[in-house]
């Protein structure tokens, strides 16, 4: 006699049994059995059907009807659509919070200047006013050493 799994519910049953003890599942030998007797088991799925019960209704699938969609959905999938700013020839132009930051902080914001579409004009202005900005620290004296 050995210990094997019960193929509902996962348990250990005894090989000799003829049904698991702890769901009713019938094992795999007497499932055997029966079958060269021409005898069938009821088993959880494959329950006889009542034909005196009617069918449960399911209604068809109501037709689809267009998405309302909010205002303010609509206006930005159209203002996604614009296409990009482009100078005439063709270039990128500086936006104006990259004007200021260039000025203000070089160091850092001259770099958004090596994107693609920039042309050599704007970023020679750029990196000019960061190298003007370094040779003035630089050359500026430094207090002595107290």
């Amino acid at each position: 006699m050995a210990l094997i799994e019960c193929y509902e519910c996962k348990r250990s049953i005894s090989s000799e049994a003829t049904a698991c003890i702890h769901c009713g599942a019938p094992t795999a030998e007497a499932q055997a059995a029966h079958a060269e007797k021409g005898t069938s088991t009821i088993s959880f799925g494959s329950l006889p059907r009542n034909r005196a019960v009617p069918e449960a209704y399911v209604p068809p699938p109501a037709p689809e009807r267009p998405k309302i969609m909010p205002a303010a959905a609509g206006r930005r999938r159209r203002s996604q659509l614009v296409e990009p700013v482009v100078n005439p020839d063709g270039s990128r132009p500086v936006e104006g919070w990259l004007k200021i930051m260039v000025f203000l902080m070089p160091l850092v914001f001259v770099w958004f200047l090596l994107r693609s579409g920039h042309t050599l004009k704007q970023r020679f202005f750029g990196f000019g006013w960061l190298g003007l900005l370094m040779l003035c620290v630089a050359i500026s004296p430094t207090p002595p050493p107290v």
